[in-house]
């Protein structure tokens, strides 16, 4: 992902210098563009699909014009990763995150839900997006796999390593090399299942209402192999 979007940057210097700056706003907005269009193309990414998305339809509804866009996104390939790369972002960011009072199961409750209700709603509509265009860009699909449990393993260990380390966790604490490991078991156990049911076409409602007893029985399970009684 962070090669795809170099690319994308290098390419977009170079034409604004062909192009002479063309389209581009005011400092003072520039962030605030750059917002307004990414969140106009995830809007029409999930509505109309990748094929189905123009880029006539993202700069109407940013609203930007189309040199603008181009002078920052080479097209659609381009521009869907960045939307990827921002939203997992959004998703691993655990930077304000504080894990709930009480036992070290309820805390890994807490994470693992907080994760799966981040998940629906930031990434499911694109992961399947994603998923559909997977022929077309083997490359990104597997990027965006391959970024996406490398950040949820990472931001996940910090958190088990916080939630073990804790007074009178009770747990015996793995090794600090194995907080990665532990993560990922973590993930495969508690989110992927959730995540890979709402991506297979079960409702919101229900999934919510499976939710808490899955997500209960697979954390005891996880504290079973990290040896807690």
């Amino acid at each position: 992902m962070a090669r795809t979007l170099a690319k994308v940057k290098r390419s977009a210097v170079a034409r604004d210098a062909v192009r002479g700056r063309v389209g581009r706003p005011p400092k003072a907005l520039a962030g605030d563009l750059e917002a307004r269009i990414l969140d106009a193309a995830r809007e029409v990414f999930l509505e109309r699909g990748f094929d189905g998305t123009s880029i006539d339809e993202i700069a109407e509804r940013a609203p930007a014009s189309k040199p603008t866009i181009y002078a920052r996104y080479s097209g659609k390939p381009a521009l869907f990763a960045a939307i990827i790369e921002r939203s997992l972002n959004e998703l691993m960011n655990f930077g304000s995150y504080t894990a709930p009072a009480g036992t070290v199961q309820e805390k890994l409750v807490g994470l693992a839900t907080t994760i799966v209700n981040r998940g629906l709603k930031e990434t499911l509509g694109l992961l399947r997006v994603t998923i559909g265009e997977a022929y077309r860009f083997p490359d990104l699909s597997c990027e965006v796999h391959e970024v996406t449990r490398k950040r949820a393993a990472h931001a996940v260990a910090v958190l088990l390593a916080e939630t073990f380390r804790s007074p009178g966790s009770g747990a015996r604490r793995p090794p600090a090399k194995a907080w990665e490991a532990s993560a990922e078991i973590f993930i495969d156990l508690t989110v992927l299942p959730l995540m890979m049911r709402a991506l297979m076409g079960l409702d919101e409602k229900t999934l919510r209402k499976q939710m808490p007893v899955f997500i209960r029985e697979r954390v005891k399970i996880f504290l079973a192999l990290q040896g807690k009684d």
